[in-house]
């Protein structure tokens, strides 16, 4: 038994088009053409067992505080904020 499903999903113009000429290249509905790429890449992902969860976690953390910038400000929220706002201010035509 089939089930209608609507969903919304906002793809790259350069994906749009090339699922769109697949799909009139093939005489097949749009929506047909995209689920079934959809499905696709979902099944490219699989999902990983508790163990090789905790594995890849363990790898990951070996680099947790292994960056050192050789500033001991570095990570100073406030001047991190003042950074970013100088930054977004010369990019919005304002001067900071």
């Amino acid at each position: 038994m089939n089930r209608k499903v609507t969903v919304t999903y906002d793809l790259p113009e350069e994906i749009c088009l090339v699922l769109e000429r697949q799909a009139a290249t093939e005489g097949r509905r749009l929506e047909e053409v995209v689920a079934e790429h959809v499905a696709q890449r979902r099944s490219n992902h699989r999902l990983l067992s508790a163990d090789e969860t905790r594995r890849r976690i363990a790898a990951f953390e070996r680099f947790i505080g292994s960056f050192d910038s050789g500033d001991p400000q570095f990570s100073d929220n406030e001047r991190i904020d003042a950074d970013l706002a100088r930054e977004y201010g010369r990019h919005d035509g304002r001067q900071a």
